[in-house]
C-alpha cells in the first residue's frame, strides 16, 4: 500500500505589535488545563481553547528549549499558529490517532465545539483595527482528482476560514511549490520564504494545509532611539556582549515574587501586548525548567500599574528554522507519522511525514516584527506588595518573553533572547 502525504504548514507573523487590554480566558488557578478537562469539554461554554493553547505553548516551549533550535539558543515560535494547522488536521482524524493529538493541543473530543471556538477565535483575530494589522488565513492545496470528502472541504471552508485550491504535486511539483511560497510570502509580508523547500513536494504528496498569521504594529510608549546605547549583556556565566540597548522611564504594568519580574509593554490599539519575564537569577537554563503555565499566570494577575518603571532592554533579531515532528513524536503524536487514522479527510491512506516551523522576529524602538511558520507534511509564585518608589526592570540577561493577545488571553508568539542577536552586537 503506497502511503500518501498531507503537508501541513502553518505560518506565522507578527509585525510591530500593538495593543493590549484584559479580558477571558483565565487559566485555573489550580493547575490549568488537563488532558481530560479538555477532551471532556461537550460544550463551546466549557472549553476555554486560548487556556488550551497557553498550555500547548508550555509544553512545544520545553521541546524547543532543549533542541536550542535558534541562533546562540535563542526560541522563538507561535504556538497559536501551529495549533490552528494541527486543529485542521485534527478535524479529519480517527481513532488513537484523533486521541493522540487531542491529549497534546488539548483539543476536545467534540470537534463541534473546537470547530465553533476557532471560529470565534478567527473572528477576534481579523477583526479590523486601524491601529494595527493582525490576520490570520488558513488555505487547503489538494492534488488534483484526489478525493478529498466533501464534509471535510466545507468544514475547513466554514470554521477555519480556508480556502481550498487544486494543484499538480505530481506532475507540476515546482510550479506547485512556487504557488504555495508565495501564498505564504503574501501573508507574511515577505518574511517567511521558501517554507516549503525544494523537493519537499513528492509523488505521494496529495494534501498540503497551511496557515499564516500576521501582526503589525507599534508600542504604545516608543522608545527613544536618542537613548539606545551599547550596553553589556550576559548571555552565560562569565561571558558579556556589547548589544544594543533600549530605555525608558514610563508607566507599566509591572510585577515580581521571589524567582522573577514581568513588564508588560502594550502596543498601539489596545489589543496585543508583550510580556517580558526577567529571572532573578541569571541561571535561565533552570528557570525556564522549572516555569510553569501557572507561574506565568500567577505572575501576570500579580502585576499593578507601576508609576516611573526604568525600563532596559535589548534589541534583538533573529530567525529560526526547526523541525517539529521528532518534538511532536516526544509530546504524544505519534500514530500521526504512521500508521494513521485520516479517514474524516479521505478514504485513501494518509499519514504526517514531515511538520517544519520557521519563525523570524525583530524587536526595535518602534515596535515588533515578527513571523513563523509551521509545515507538517502527511502521507496519505508568590506575590509581593510595594511602594510608589521608582521600579527598575533591567533585562541584561536572559529572558522569556510572550506576545499575546489580551482580548482572549491567547498567547500568539513564545520564545527566549538568550543572545540579542542585531547587526551591532559585539563580543567584548
Amino acid at each position: 500500500m503506497v502511503k500518501v502525504k498531507i503537508i501541513f504548514l502553518v505560518f506565522t507573523l507578527s509585525l510591530l505589535c500593538t495593543g493590549c487590554v484584559k479580558d477571558t480566558a483565565v487559566i485555573p488557578e489550580s493547575g490549568a488545563v488537563t488532558p481530560e478537562n479538555a477532551i471532556n469539554a461537550d460544550s463551546v461554554r466549557d472549553y476555554d481553547i486560548a487556556a488550551a493553547n497557553n498550555v500547548f505553548a508550555f509544553d512545544m516551549y520545553s521541546q524547543l528549549a532543549q533542541l536550542e533550535t535558534g541562533e546562540q539558543g535563542n526560541v522563538f515560535f507561535s504556538p497559536h499558529s501551529i495549533s490552528a494547522a494541527m486543529a485542521i488536521c485534527y478535524e479529519g482524524a480517527e481513532g488513537t490517532t484523533k486521541e493522540q493529538i487531542s491529549n497534546v493541543f488539548y483539543f476536545p473530543a467534540n470537534r463541534t465545539v473546537l470547530k465553533v471556538r476557532m471560529e470565534r477565535m478567527n473572528d477576534k483575530i481579523n477583526s479590523v483595527n486601524s491601529d494595527y494589522e493582525l490576520q490570520t488565513a488558513n488555505a487547503l492545496w489538494v492534488q488534483d482528482g484526489y478525493p478529498v470528502k466533501e464534509a471535510y472541504i466545507h468544514n475547513v471552508k466554514k470554521y477555519y476560514d480556508g480556502g481550498v485550491t487544486n494543484l499538480d504535486f505530481v506532475g507540476k511539483p515546482d510550479t506547485s511549490r512556487n504557488t504555495i511560497n508565495e501564498w505564504v510570502e503574501a501573508r507574511t509580508n515577505d518574511k517567511i520564504k521558501d517554507l516549503v523547500p525544494e523537493g519537499l513536494i513528492k509523488t505521494d504528496t496529495r494534501i498540503i494545509i497551511t496557515n499564516a498569521i500576521y501582526f503589525n504594529g507599534k508600542w504604545e510608549h516608543e522608545f527613544d532611539k536618542e537613548m539606545t546605547t551599547k550596553k553589556t549583556f550576559y548571555p552565560t556565566e562569565g561571558e558579556e556582549i556589547s548589544v544594543d540597548m533600549m530605555y525608558m522611564s514610563n508607566n507599566f504594568n509591572y510585577g515580581e515574587n521571589s524567582k522573577a519580574k514581568i513588564i508588560e509593554l502594550p502596543y498601539k490599539g489596545n489589543d496585543l501586548s508583550m510580556y517580558i519575564v526577567l529571572p532573578k537569577d541569571e541561571n535561565i537554563k533552570k528557570f525556564e525548567t522549572d516555569f510553569t503555565v501557572n507561574d506565568y499566570t500567577k505572575l501576570k494577575n500579580n502585576m499593578d500599574s507601576t508609576e516611573d518603571v526604568e525600563t532596559t532592554i535589548p534589541k534583538f533579531k533573529f530567525e529560526t528554522k526547526t523541525e517539529l515532528s521528532d518534538s511532536l513524536i516526544e509530546m504524544g503524536v505519534v500514530d500521526a507519522f504512521g500508521p494513521a487514522n485520516f479517514s474524516g479527510i479521505s478514504d485513501g491512506p494518509l499519514a504526517i511525514s514531515r511538520v517544519i516551523h520557521q519563525t523570524f522576529i525583530d524587536v526595535k524602538e518602534e515596535g515588533t516584527e515578527a513571523a513563523a511558520a509551521t509545515m507538517v507534511e502527511e502521507t496519505v509564585g508568590m506575590s509581593f506588595s510595594w511602594d510608589s518608589k521608582k521600579r527598575e526592570f533591567k533585562a541584561d540577561h536572559p529572558f522569556m518573553f510572550f506576545i499575546e493577545d489580551r482580548r482572549t488571553n491567547c498567547i500568539l508568539f513564545m520564545g527566549k533572547v538568550e543572545y540579542p542577536e542585531y547587526e551591532e552586537t559585539e563580543k567584548i
